[in-house]
């Protein structure tokens, strides 16, 4: 009878570590540990990184698609993980939109760059309308009510004493 119960114990002690074991194995590959080291991922994102922008002439409004602004010369602090556009406008220049991509983290680097950085855009001027002849502006000129005339439509209106 000892032996049935040593027999018997000592089948119910494998199946233990035999289904320990194979939970173990199960868990362990079905989540990383907290503790594991892990390949970084390849993404292009860009942590904090600066860009800086410029325009001819300077002092045009810089405007990423991102929402962030400032006017040229100048740098922004800013992240992003697609490409986005930078559109420079002042007054009487047609605007302009220079698309800005990433460039993926090089080995050894710690973060994916702007390409270009800097960005620079060259604004046209806008044509200046043509000036309307001298004859044309004054024929468009209301021609002058008389102030009696006005006057009078008054008192016929509303009576005058």
């Amino acid at each position: 009878m000892r032996t049935v119960q040593a027999l018997v114990c000592g089948v119910f002690a494998a199946l233990l570590v035999v289904c320990g074991a194979w939970a173990v194995v199960w868990l362990a590959a079905s989540s990383p540990s907290p503790n594991a080291i892990q390949a970084a991922p390849t993404s292009k994102s860009v942590s904090i990184t600066t860009i800086h922008l410029n325009s001819d002439p300077q002092g045009a409004d810089a405007t990423t698609s991102l929402g962030w602004s400032c006017r040229t010369p100048c740098s922004i602090e800013l992240s992003a993980d697609g490409p986005f556009t930078v559109t420079f406008t002042r007054f009487g220049f047609a605007p302009s939109t220079i698309p800005v991509d990433l460039e993926a983290a090089q080995p050894g680097a710690a973060d994916a760059k702007f390409v270009p950085n800097p960005v620079f855009a060259t604004l046209r001027p806008l044509r200046a309308p043509k000036a309307a002849p001298a004859s044309n502006a004054v024929s468009r000129v209301a021609p002058r009510r008389d102030v009696q005339e006005s006057q009078s439509w008054w008192c016929r209106l509303f009576g005058c004493s």
